[in-house]
């Protein structure tokens, strides 16, 4: 529910603001808010985003109506920047000229939102599955509530602009021009270097990297500005004194405590508004897009005999055991015991790992083991068995009351994981002490990373592997699957 509320706002907080900035900004002369224009506008750019959209996808022309919808974004950002510096009398001519830079910047903006929101809504499912269920219902929620909050924040943006003054709304429509103006820009370069009718270049390429690594700052930077201008219309008010009413009609106390009563009302619709746009984005951005982490490893040392013993009364509550193992060459093998079976001693004893996902690793979830890497959800009875997305299993033994695995075995581990740490290694060749993530030279051999003090020891070794190492016997490499011997 989050991530879609979330990415609800994320999509519409630009045109929401803008658009409730331009409509304060362009009043006509009468006093009247004209909201027709700027619906109408509204309306048909959302209706031209969603057919693009449908058309571009069926003749798979997505990036090229992409780049012409953020083409038109940034011209018509530019264009009514410009407007804003029109003389501050309001006459007739001035407005209609706003006005028309306006819903063109209006109808730009709500059609490239609306299609970056239906490219969206299509990739990321609602559901997992094809029936009505609570994630289903949960999401849907979510982007129902996302579209409300979005809404409500055009006539409250629209409001407080035209109460703040034009020259604080100015400065507000030209700073998030601004950015859109740039955004714009990096999505047009972008595409058209993917569709080869620009050359990449350093500069390009650095411009695209940097708007799109500070993009996530820009929904924030919205709300502020609608911060801002509620602040100042705050400031900008009349206060109404005690004194000041004395010589009033009670009617006109009336009307005068009434209209008062209303900007406050106004004041604080808006502060509730931004106040819940910029609580849904921190929560998401601190808490619900961070991934699922592991808890820490236990890390075990075998014995003198290479052995590892885990107690089976340590083991045999139902609860995921994670321990760790770091092989001679640094790499760190995790594993993980778990009872499958509340009331009996039948131990899974596996790696961290599977096949299909990598070392991600397994979260606990009640009576399911959770896979971090694609959601998928094991029943914890099937732990230890071989395929799919299960764990990939360990051998081990089962001597009195403990759990064996041999140094050996978890070796034969080490391909399934990325994680090196450092550790004193010696040089096969020369017996020289090194560490593993400074040492100038290295080699892999059967799966074995060995370590060299110089590029001529390296060259001796790969000569006659077997004259320092002896026989060994060959890591599995991940490609190879899980084997039974």
């Amino acid at each position: 529910m989050l991530s879609h509320l979330v990415g609800c706002i994320d999509a519409w907080i630009p045109a929401s603001v803008t658009i409730g900035m331009l409509w304060g900004l362009w009043t006509p002369v009468d006093g009247r808010r004209a909201s027709r224009p700027i619906v109408g506008a509204l309306a048909a750019g959302i209706l031209g985003g969603i057919v693009i959209y449908v058309v571009a996808l069926h003749q798979d022309t997505i990036t090229a109506a992409r780049a012409c919808l953020y083409a038109a974004v940034g011209l018509t950002a530019i264009g009514n920047g410009a407007l804003l510096f029109l003389p501050e009398k309001r006459s007739k001519i001035v407005c209609r000229i706003g006005w028309g830079g306006a819903c063109l910047f209006t109808a730009a903006l709500s059609a490239v939102t609306a299609f970056a929101f239906v490219a969206h809504v299509t990739e990321q499912s609602l559901s997992g599955i094809a029936v009505l269920n609570t994630e289903l219902i949960l999401n849907i929620g979510g982007l129902l509530a996302g579209i409300a909050l979005v809404t409500v924040l055009i006539p409250l943006t629209a409001h407080v602009t035209v109460k703040s003054g034009r020259r604080m709304a100015c400065a507000c429509l030209l700073l998030v021009s601004a950015l859109l103006v740039m955004h714009s820009g990096a999505e047009v370069l972008l595409a058209l270097m993917r569709l080869d009718l620009l050359e990449p270049s350093r500069m390009r390429l650095s411009f695209v990297a940097k708007v799109t690594k500070y993009s996530s700052l820009f929904p924030y930077v919205q709300a502020l500005v609608v911060l801002a201008l509620s602040l100042v219309f705050f400031a900008r008010r009349t206060a109404i004194a005690h004194d000041g009413l004395t010589g009033l009609r009670k009617a006109e106390r009336r009307k005068v405590r009434s209209n008062s009563m209303a900007e406050m009302r106004w004041f604080m619709s808006a502060l509730a508004t931004v106040a819940i746009v910029l609580g849904t984005l921190l929560l998401y951005d601190l808490y619900g897009s961070r991934p699922p982490a592991i808890s820490p490893p236990v890390r075990l040392t075998p014995d003198a005999s290479g052995l590892i013993r885990i107690k089976l009364d340590e083991v045999k509550d139902g609860n995921l055991h994670r321990y760790a193992h770091v092989t001679d060459d640094g790499h760190v093998v995790r594993f993980f015991l778990i009872n499958r079976f509340r009331g009996q001693n039948s131990i899974g004893v596996v790696y961290d790992a599977c096949m299909l996902c990598g070392d991600q690793g397994y979260l606990q979830e009640k009576n399911e083991i959770i896979c971090i890497a694609c959601n998928v959800r094991i029943f914890i009875p099937s732990i230890g068995k071989a395929g799919g997305c299960n764990p990939i299993p360990l051998k081990h033994k089962v001597e009195g009351g403990d759990i064996v695995i041999s140094r050996e075995e978890l070796d034969k581990g080490a391909r399934y994981f990325t994680a090196v740490v450092s550790i004193g290694v010696k040089d096969p060749v020369t017996g020289k002490e090194l560490n593993n993530l400074k040492a100038p030279y290295r080699y892999e051999y059967k799966g074995r990373t060995y370590f060299f003090e110089s590029q001529e020891s390296g060259e001796k070794f790969k000569q006659a592997p077997e004259a320092y190492v002896g026989e060994q016997q060959a890591r599995y490499e991940r490609v190879q699957g899980y084997r039974e011997s």
